[in-house]
């Protein structure tokens, strides 16, 4: 019984040495990562994306960071619906088989795998209107009047003061992931965000959400947005204090090629801890 404890310290050494040796000698090297970078650019195409497995481990992004590489926990639930084909690098003991699309090949550069995936053909996006936020005019519905948000710095316009208080371009985190969105914390009054000559198309799709902080608020208010086409309320989306990134659109086929009017309405009961975001797409 007294070798016990002995025998349990040279076994636990062991193990750790066998692993900060051998474990090393698994992981990818600087060459694998180049190995994958070649097959990757040797047949990359215009609408193709990237993910790595798991998702933190985005060294890869050294490599191909100017192609779109996206950051996902769970590529399997993302809407994949606006890109062609999917890139898959996984590094070992997180294989990963995105079962629902076909494969189109299968790569190994060195202790790195790569799938690419053939996905359905993409939507057409029309109009993005997070990529053109420069082009839109942004309001305060106050109460003496609309107060205009007049100066655009740095992919935002500005609307007081307080450094919260702006519509603008941004890329932060909804539910577990990274997004792309337009960030519009109301105030204690609606924010509007008008659109002019927005061309037609069959769909117009919305995503929306808070960032954790704002979700994790004990006392946060929902947030209401409006979207208007012409005057005429498309429909509402009520975000209740969740944690997420959460779709919807509306066909606006029958509203014909346009040129149209596009307005976002954003409002709360309670502005405060609202960081409320989203992004828009007219698709064909």
């Amino acid at each position: 019984m007294r070798l016990l404890p002995l025998a349990v310290v040279l076994g636990v050494s062991l193990y750790s040495a066998g692993f900060w040796v051998v474990d090393p000698l698994l992981q990818p090297s600087r060459e694998d990562y180049r190995a994958a970078e070649c097959a990757i650019r040797g047949d990359w195409l215009s609408g193709d994306a990237i993910v790595v497995i798991p998702w933190w481990a985005a060294r890869i992004r050294e490599f191909v960071g100017d192609l779109n590489f996206i950051q996902l926990r769970n590529p399997q639930a993302e809407d994949w619906s606006t890109y062609s084909r999917l890139w898959v690098v996984s590094l070992p003991g997180h294989r990963y088989d995105l079962g629902t699309y076909p494969r189109l090949k299968k790569i190994r550069a060195g202790a790195l795998e790569i799938d690419l995936y053939d996905l359905p053909t993409p939507a057409r996006v029309i109009y993005d209107f997070r990529d053109r936020l420069g082009d839109a005019r942004v309001l305060m519905r106050e109460p003496p009047g609309p107060r205009q948000c007049s100066r655009w710095v740095e992919n935002r316009w500005i609307c007081s003061r307080r450094d919260w208080n702006y519509v603008g371009r941004m890329i932060v985190e909804l539910g577990d992931d990274p997004r792309k969105i337009i960030w519009a914390h109301p105030a204690d009054d609606p924010i509007e965000i008008h659109y002019q000559s927005v061309p037609g198309g069959k769909l117009l799709r919305v995503h929306t959400g808070f960032t954790p902080p704002a979700a994790r608020a004990q006392d946060g208010a929902p947030v209401t947005l409006r979207v208007l086409m012409d005057g005429r309320e498309l429909g509402r989306v009520v975000q209740q204090n969740l944690t997420g990134y959460f779709p919807a659109e509306w066909d606006i086929s029958a509203a014909g090629p346009g040129p149209h009017q596009v307005t976002f309405i954003v409002s709360s009961p309670r502005g405060g801890m609202r960081h409320f975001c989203f992004d828009a797409q007219v698709r064909g």
